[in-house]
């Protein structure tokens, strides 16, 4: 049923909830790729300002439940497990999806747990009599290179068919599909692998750039070298501009959401049997910097607490770094709402 439904994809509008970022830039490829796009997010006025960019083709909706109605493709783009559940459960999207359309699909490109993903997928089956598919799809891009439809979605799905679907979906105008196998919670477990890497990452660039400039060596220059040779990569070339230059605008990923992805893998860990001593370093030092008020900016702020630990005064990079952040997510404002209200 689903391969006549891939045929017909220029036919049908596909939905997307969650209009952050990275779901507007999403909702924008699949425009620009011919498609019609109906979205959805709490903020209703981001969504209208993205909708008035092209009234033609993209749609606000009022509702999941509207989306889901309309669509019988929906992509989600949301912060959390816990959002994305109420999406999917209290919001209606698996109901409605369900009773709505005699074949669906929910593109969940979400970072969230694989156990999240194994029990949508269950309940996504048991709702439609396994006419409604769940395809677990996370990205990995920032927003500017999602924009730049340079995204690699790690896929997986119990259904071969829903996740031919999603390929076909995506790949043109999104990125690279990199399929993971009919475990539904495969894909999630790729995602939090490699952004476990790239937290690490920031750490070791962190540390290794304080050992340069406590013994005087330029750390841009330091950065510049590793990044030319031995270390001439994307992660490293990124994140090595920002932890050098102790840059940490936000506007990528947020640090709070570094917290969210280490607390992820741990939890994956332990229920796989698997230690991960890092994780836990990792973990430690992202509540360190969410305690301090940093939740707002760069992930990459992490790098900060090893300048911190070197004796050096980083005041003025996190004055700079905060500028565009509105007042109730400045670092002081941040950390005192903190104090005494960890959720």
């Amino acid at each position: 049923m689903l391969g006549k439904t891939i045929q017909a994809l220029g036919t049908r509008p596909v939905g997307v909830i969650g209009i952050g970022k990275m779901g507007e830039n999403i909702a924008k490829n699949l425009v620009a790729a011919g498609h019609e796009v109906s979205m959805f997010d709490i903020d209703k006025a981001n969504v209208d300002r993205v909708a008035a960019e092209n009234p033609s083709k993209m749609t606000s909706a009022g509702s999941v439940v509207e989306v889901a109605e309309a669509c019988h493709s929906v992509i989600t783009m949301l912060p959390n497990d816990k959002v994305l559940n109420n999406v999917c459960h209290d919001s209606g999207l698996i109901e409605t999806l369900s009773k709505a359309h005699e074949d669906s699909v929910h593109i969940s490109c979400s970072t969230v747990s694989p156990y999240t993903s194994r029990e949508l997928s269950e309940a996504h089956e048991k709702a439609s009599g396994g006419s409604s598919k769940y395809v677990a799809a996370p990205v990995f891009a920032r927003p500017d290179g999602l924009a730049l439809q340079q995204a690699s979605f790690t896929m997986s799905s119990a259904c071969s068919d829903a996740m031919a679907f999603a390929t076909a979906l995506l790949e043109p105008s999104n990125g690279k599909v990199f399929p993971f196998g009919s475990d539904p919670g495969a894909g999630n477990v790729t995602k939090l692998c490699g952004n476990f890497l790239i937290a690490t990452t920031i750490e070791s660039l962190a540390e290794s750039l304080a050992l340069a400039e406590a013994n005087g060596v330029d750390r841009v220059a330091v950065k510049d070298m590793l990044t030319s040779t031995i270390f001439d990569c994307l992660i490293y070339k990124g994140y090595g501009q920002r932890v050098s230059e102790r840059d940490h605008q936000p506007g990528g990923f947020a640090l709070e959401l570094g917290l969210k992805d280490v607390s992820l893998v741990l939890d994956t860990a332990h229920k796989s049997g698997v230690a991960m001593p890092f994780g836990s370093v990792m973990k430690d030092n992202f509540t360190a910097a969410m305690s301090k008020g940093r939740e707002g900016l760069d992930w990459s702020a992490l790098a900060l607490h090893a300048s911190e630990n070197a004796g050096v005064d980083v005041s003025e990079a996190i004055k700079e770094s905060a500028k565009g952040l509105p007042d109730h997510l400045k670092p002081e404002a941040a950390a005192e709402r903190r104090r005494g209200h960890w959720v």
